[in-house]
């Protein structure tokens, strides 16, 4: 064998051993086109798959899990439906084969180009199976549901990350209205579907329950993953980070941290969690697994634990193009000190475990309890239930603690010792508002947070949500935009303070007043609250987000400016500065900024992770932000070092020096990959 040769067959071996799966485009696509392309057609559009995606599982012989792993690298349902003997042709014949009867020759003729269509190109097939809120029904309908102008502002203000909920109430509507256009929009776009004969009644109910139990966490999610659409802002190419959590005692930060390089992202997942020592410096990953190409997955929204040993965090599988994250949530447990890691929402479910997703987690100080919201599919084909749940990791077991709101999420915080939890809820026959409650797990108590002074004040006249507890479970923050609180007589939302023990309600926004705040975070003892207060009517512009951070001293009455550079008079924060947490004395607080004045090695408009001290009057950036590259593939980077190698050779190796070489190459690339993970 000629030199040449050698090197091209190592190359090749190598590629083999390292090899990801490649995300290929749909043969349908323009030339030019993304790799994430879909054809701009209604039933596209709107997920109407043509036949029961049932008796595509019974006629391929496989579940719904294998599908989803094989098409999540846009291979093929031909191709799979070829292992079982099937021709596109004539799978595609089988799937209608049950419509014939109820539909003239014209629409059945349709309707099987169609399903032939969802065998033939790998995409499409992910998205109207995986992709249940990827649909352009609801931001159509922005307008009455959301109060955007256009659709078109809507998807600028997603991309920009605020939630629908945060969109919606800076229009003016609850999130109970929300909630139940969303649904109605969604009821009626699964009807039309059936009408035009695209979908069946049963694969219509199939996909508007799937639909139904994404629809919480949804609305209250401000990372936006899909559908396309809309213009995107200007942003620098590079990694960022978000949602910081912080350990009382102030020594400790964790924050998910995203990967901008494609490659990555599909390979080790979109996101992964970080965390900091900050007496040391020491930066070291939480969420760290052996990475599989062929199932990548990714961690996030995090919380770590007061007491600073546990980090939660939910994890799903990512599919291929462009790493979206679908299918089952799961909320996870990380133990910094053993490195064990608990699946606590999916473990000790009692006999009948059914098909769960799992998010928002809440942990108490040293995280023996977990807070979380689940939906559960429906037994038998029933409905799907939405509630908030309780596990305790030291007895195994788990328990329901409330169930049947529908003012989206309950978005759950455990208090640190325990035995309180707070939440958002909106059960069916309210008047329309989503209130707060606070529930004893001891007693089994529940009472209205959101009300006017005394033991039965008035409640709230407007929506109340995000709520946050002190350490004992005696003292809430909350938002509300409600006029019987004291707060803002224009409805502009304010924070407030509530005394469980006392039953007396304080507005602690008031310097603030005229401007929308929110995003509340009490400290452990309930003195200090840290909030966020906009600068501007949020549009999609950067300059429309822009935000600042406070800190109120309950006791001293003072409030003081939090995002800003260093020095105690440094530069304000020129971004949208969000998410607070704060230590127990309030010395500390991590946050979220896309500021571009704050550190020289993060740019502006990129989200970040800082900590302020308040006492030695400095800002420290934690996240780092490498600039997005057109390969990180660790195998490729082995390939090209025997490459290198090889082509030094004067003499062809024998036989045994290729093998040893080839076996060195794919050890390589293992121990590149698992540092990648890791890092």
């Amino acid at each position: 064998m000629s030199r040449r040769g050698t090197v091209a067959l190592l190359v090749a071996v190598t590629g083999l051993i390292g090899a990801t799966p490649a995300a290929a485009q749909d043969s349908l696509a323009p030339r030019g086109a993304p790799k994430y392309w879909l054809p701009n057609e209604q039933w596209v559009n709107l997920l109407w798959l043509p036949y029961d995606e049932g008796r595509l599982y019974s006629l391929l012989g496989r579940d719904r899990g294998f599908v989803f792993r094989w098409v999540r690298d846009e291979k093929t349902l031909a191709e799979l439906g070829a292992r079982r003997g099937w021709s596109s042709d004539r799978l595609a014949d089988a799937l209608v084969a049950p419509r014939r009867a109820t539909l003239d020759p014209r629409r059945f003729a349709m309707v099987r180009e169609r399903a032939e269509r969802t065998l033939t190109q790998g995409h499409l097939a992910q998205h109207l199976l995986f992709h249940a809120l990827h649909q352009t029904a609801v931001p159509a309908r922005a307008h009455e549901i959301f109060g955007t102008r256009t659709r078109e502002q809507f998807l600028r203000l997603r991309r920009a990350e605020l939630s629908p909920l945060n969109i919606g109430e800076l229009n003016g509507r609850t999130r109970v209205e929300m909630t139940r256009d969303t649904i109605r929009t969604l009821r009626r776009a699964a009807e039309l579907g059936v009408r035009d004969g695209t979908l069946t009644s049963r694969q219509s109910e199939l996909m508007l329950d799937r639909q139904l139990r994404s629809v919480p966490r949804w609305l209250g999610q401000s990372r936006y993953n899909g559908p396309s659409g809309g213009r995107n802002r200007t942003l620098p190419a590079g990694d960022f980070a978000r949602h910081p959590s912080i350990s009382a005692d102030g020594s400790t930060v964790v924050w998910d941290a995203y990967r901008a390089t494609i490659s990555e992202a599909e390979r080790l997942g979109e996101i992964h969690v970080r965390g900091a020592r900050l007496e040391t410096g020491l930066r070291f990953p939480v969420s760290v697994g052996r990475p599989d190409p062929r199932r990548p997955r990714s961690a996030y929204n995090c919380v770590l634990s007061a007491g600073g040993r546990s980090v939660a965090f939910e994890s799903s599988e990512s599919t291929y193009p462009l790493a979206k994250r679908v299918g089952q949530m799961t909320v996870m447990v990380k133990d910094l000190r053993t490195g064990a890691i608990d699946h606590v929402s999916h473990e000790n479910r009692g006999p009948e475990p059914r098909s769960r997703t799992a998010f928002n987690p809440s942990l108490s100080a040293g995280g023996g309890i977990v807070v979380f919201e689940a939906t559960d599919a429906g037994k038998n084909g029933g409905p799907s239930r939405n509630g908030l749940w309780m596990a305790d990791r030291r007895a195994h077991r788990q328990r329901l603690l409330a169930g049947g709101s529908v003012g989206a999420a309950y978005l759950p915080e455990l208090s640190g010792d325990g035995g309180t939890v707070v939440y958002t809820s909106a059960a069916a026959g309210s008047d329309g508002f989503t209130r707060v409650f606070a529930k004893d797990l001891r007693s089994g108590r529940t009472e209205l947070v959101a009300r006017t002074d005394g033991r039965r004040g008035a409640p709230a006249d407007a929506d109340a949500f995000e709520p946050t507890i002190s350490h004992d479970g005696r003292v809430v923050a909350f938002v509300s935009r409600a006029r019987n609180l004291g707060g803002d007589p224009g409805g502009r939302s304010a924070v407030y303070v509530r005394d469980l023990e006392r039953g007396r309600t304080t507005l602690v926004s008031d310097r603030l007043s005229g401007r929308d705040v929110g995003s509340p975070t009490i400290s452990r003892d309930g003195r200090f609250v840290v909030f966020l207060a906009r600068e501007g009517r949020p549009d999609g512009t950067m300059k429309g987000l822009r935000s600042t951070l406070w800190l109120h001293d309950r006791r001293s009455g003072e409030t003081t400016l939090v995002s800003r550079g260093n020095g105690r008079a440094g530069v304000v924060a020129d971004g949208f500065n969000s998410e607070p947490a704060v230590s127990a004395d309030g010395r500390r607080i991590a946050f979220t900024s896309t500021a571009g004045n704050l550190a020289p090695s993060k740019p502006f408009g990129l989200p970040g992770v800082f900590v302020r001290d308040l006492r030695a009057g400095t800002t420290v950036l934690l996240s780092t932000h490498r600039p997005r590259r057109g390969a990180a593939d660790p195998a490729a980077t082995t390939t090209a070092r025997i490459r290198a190698w090889a082509s030094r050779l004067r003499s062809p190796p024998g036989v045994a020096g290729l093998v040893l070489m080839v076996c060195a190459g794919g050890a390589a690339a293992v121990w590149l990959r698992r540092r990648r993970w890791a890092g």
